[in-house]
């Protein structure tokens, strides 16, 4: 049954409930408040990415603010479905920019990508490391706050003739975001308290005069036009003076967060970046020279003269290896943090650029400088890898979690700290007051080394003396044939066997870690490095490209010095210190030979067909759970999408059941008749029927009945105005079959309207608001 044609009414209505310039007005202050907000995020972001996101989503939520506040589409679902509809459609050009088609066409890994980016963002962005304009999905917490926001904002400003103060609510909200997911650096506080202050207040003066202004005119109120204009001048000083006023205060407010440092929420958010899921680089040392001792692992060009292609920073050693302390240790070694392309640094040294091209490397150490300020990756790979980055701004360590792997391609920016040339140019300089990880399970025969090693009187000579010592010993690999026998490993029984024979034998893996265990006993704050340089000179500065490979790998040791830093130190002996004493073997103790029988041959075991290892089946297993995970998570999201939409409808039915429990439960039998009266009043209003205020309930029953004519709502006024006005009270069993035809006339109501009228209906909150109305006019 098709709907019946609008009746006058409603075809006199506007389409919104403010006059365009009115809403112009309402939504250029919106624009304003949050563009303000949005600032807010600039810290943190850098860049003007952050600022299209932001104002882009304002822009869009506005948008949607005005589309479901006409008068056909009013209703809180529509306005949810839109947030939905506009995040899918202008998140990813505004968001995730990156996956996109031209920067505009989503793609299914844009869309992905936005879907989980409104779950996971937030926290990423607290764990990343600013500035991260080139992080991928962390755009998605300005848009999306700006978008819900603005959308909320917009709404109440349109629909709400009184308390539309509460409109600049999700303005202040969406400033408190930002302000509490940046940094602790203001963003312009002045500009953002004054700005926000004055438009809020300014915007709050201007609807509460229209407010009266429409009121008067409703009453029609006696004019008296010179009363009227002296009023309206004090009105207007007063309100210049309120929004000078609240400059003023914003401004004195904001100045001391401008030059004192603030609480956000990143300072109570620990990184979650755990480096004990990763081996210690210095484990696997001796693999590079056994099995890529010839083969080119990587292709630097700009490398700085003298300097080191750092891979990883070793501060703590747990009598098994030597490892980047995290969690288990306090150590800002371990402190990585999520970064975007720009890492903000603000270390002294002189700037460099390198090109690294991968070959044979891989890992999820990335093989680095100094302290990079922006790390641009290329290749297949570039956005996982630029997406899995973390930072150590204390270490200068670059960690990609995907994993670099042969033609992988990066440009490093760095900052590259001066090294003395002469180890001379440290004398009388202290060693700096650093506190480092405690060792655990310290080799004794170290300790009594260090102590008979160690005579002079300055740190610098300490340490000179003790690295000279080291390296006299004997250098081996321990992988040639004609090498001496080398055992890799740097664990406390390794390093024990080492200084327990007569002569040192090791390479840089054990002489290292027995140099910084040395000076760890002595108080000085030492760290093990391990990284790449070409021959023994290392770099020669002129910029060209350098094949690494496998035996270019080394480790040394730093130690830190007050004012200068980090400084290099190389214990290992030079690699054609090859000579070792030999150790007295035992005397042979001849017995007389007998002739043994020959053992019986045995036979080869032969695996059952159910054990013999298949690789392809792995494989597929493999690829079957990943398949499956995806379509869960792909499940997951569109239930959770289904349970948004699905939610205002189970809250707002519940709230409706309620209410007629509540009026068909009614204390009084007059109750109960006028509880029904309503229930076919409000049935009609949330079908979109405009019912006047202040007349009569005939004439409410005329006007429901002209629009829905199966609902006798005539018969149904009369009734209630006989039962509630007549002699006597009516009785019980009258009253129940009187909620029957109640019920009935609701029921037609329902199916005399549209369909797209009956889902709006189910959303549709205006009954509540019209008896909200009516009981504060009473």
């Amino acid at each position: 049954m098709s709907a019946p044609a609008p009746s006058a009414a409603d075809r006199r209505a506007p389409l919104l409930p403010r006059r365009l310039w009115q809403v112009a007005i309402d939504c250029g202050v919106i624009l304003l408040v949050h563009a303000m907000a949005t600032l807010a995020f600039g810290p943190v972001f850098g860049g003007v990415d952050f600022a299209i996101a932001g104002i882009g989503g304002a822009i869009a939520g506005i948008l949607v603010g005005i589309v479901s506040s006409l008068r056909p589409l009013r209703g809180w679902l529509v306005t949810v479905a839109g947030v939905v509809v506009a995040y899918v459609v202008v998140g990813p050009a505004l968001a995730v920019r990156h996956a996109t088609i031209g920067g505009v066409i989503p793609t299914i890994d844009g869309l992905r990508e936005l879907m989980l980016g409104s779950f996971v963002s937030w926290r990423s962005l607290l764990t990343a490391q600013p500035p991260v304009q080139g992080f991928p999905s962390l755009l998605v917490v300005p848009m999306l706050t700006m978008l819900v926001c603005a959308t909320v904002a917009t709404v109440l400003a349109l629909r709400l003739r009184r308390g539309a103060a509460w409109a600049m609510l999700p303005g202040v909200v969406a400033l408190v975001v930002g302000i509490a997911f940046g940094t602790r650096i203001a963003a312009q506080p002045i500009l953002l308290g004054v700005v926000t202050a004055c438009a809020s207040i300014a915007w709050i003066a201007w609807r509460g005069a229209t407010a009266r202004r429409n009121l008067a005119e409703e009453v029609e109120v006696t004019r008296d036009d010179a009363n009227r204009r002296a009023f309206a001048r004090r009105r207007l000083i007063g309100g210049v003076g309120m929004v000078a006023a609240a400059a003023l205060v914003a401004s004195l407010a904001a100045v001391p967060v401008a030059f004192t440092d603030r609480q956000v929420l990143r300072d109570d958010v620990e990184p979650p970046i755990e480096l004990a899921d990763y081996p210690s680089p210095l484990a696997g040392f001796r693999t590079w020279h056994k099995n890529f001792e010839e083969a080119t692992l990587l292709t630097v060009s700009g490398m700085p003269e003298g300097s080191r292609l750092r891979l990883a920073t070793l501060d703590w050693y747990d009598g098994t290896v030597y490892a980047v302390a995290g969690s288990q240790e306090s150590s800002a070694s371990g402190s990585f943090s999520r970064v975007g392309d720009a890492i903000g640094t603000s270390q002294p040294g002189t700037p460099a650029q390198i090109q690294v091209q991968i070959e044979e490397y891989s890992g999820v150490w990335v093989p680095s400088v100094g302290y990079a300020e922006r790390i641009d990756f290329a290749g297949d790979d570039a956005v996982a890898l630029q997406s899995s980055l973390a930072y150590n701004g204390l270490t200068g360590n670059v960690l990609a979690e995907s994993g670099l792997g042969p033609g992988d391609s990066y440009t490093i920016d760095a900052i590259v700290p001066e090294v003395p040339e002469d180890y001379a140019d440290l004398e009388g300089i202290p060693a700096s007051e650093i506190d480092m990880p405690e060792p655990e399970d310290m080799p004794e025969l170290i300790t009594a080394w260090s102590a008979s090693n160690a005579t002079e009187r300055t740190t610098l000579d300490n340490i000179l003396a003790m690295a000279a010592t080291l390296q006299q010993g004997a250098f081996s690999h321990g992988v040639g044939d004609d090498e001496a026998t080398s055992l890799a490993g740097h664990g406390q029984r390794r390093l024990t066997s080492m200084f327990d024979a007569e002569t040192l034998l090791g390479d840089d893996e054990q002489y290292a870690a027995a140099f910084s265990l040395a000076l760890d006993f002595y108080g000085v704050p030492s760290r093990v490095v391990m990284g790449m340089y070409p021959g023994e000179d290392g770099f020669d500065g002129e910029g060209e490209a350098v094949e690494l490979t496998g035996g270019d790998m080394h480790a040394w040791v730093e130690v830190s010095f007050q004012g200068v830093g980090w400084v290099p130190f190389d214990p290992t002996p030079p690699e054609d210190n090859t000579q070792v004493e030999p150790e007295p073997q035992p005397q042979p103790d001849p017995r007389p030979q007998v002739l043994q029988p020959p053992q019986p041959p045995e036979e080869p075991a032969e695996l059952l067909p159910n054990t013999q290892p298949d690789q392809a089946d792995d494989d597929e297993e493999d690829q079957a759970t990943t398949g499956w995970l995806i379509v869960l998570a792909v499940a997951g999201i569109i239930l959770g999408v289904l349970l948004l939409l699905a939610l205002p409808f189970l809250v707002i039915g519940l709230l409706k059941r309620r209410r007629r429990r509540k009026r068909f439960e009614a204390a009084t039998e007059s109750e109960r008749l006028a509880g029904g009266w309503h229930q076919v009043v409000d049935e009609a209003v949330d079908l979109g029927l405009p019912v006047p205020a202040g007349v009569t309930r005939r004439e409410v029953a005329s006007s429901v009945e002209d629009r829905y004519p199966r609902s006798r709502a005539t018969a149904i006024g009369e009734y209630v105005d006989a039962g509630v006005f007549g002699p006597g009270e009516p009785h019980k069993g009258e009253i129940d079959a009187f909620w029957k035809d109640v019920d009935r006339s609701v029921q037609a109501m329902r199916q005399e309207a549209s369909r797209r009228s009956r889902i709006l209906g189910m959303l549709s909150l205006r009954s509540f608001l019209r008896r909200r109305a009516e009981r504060r006019s009473r």
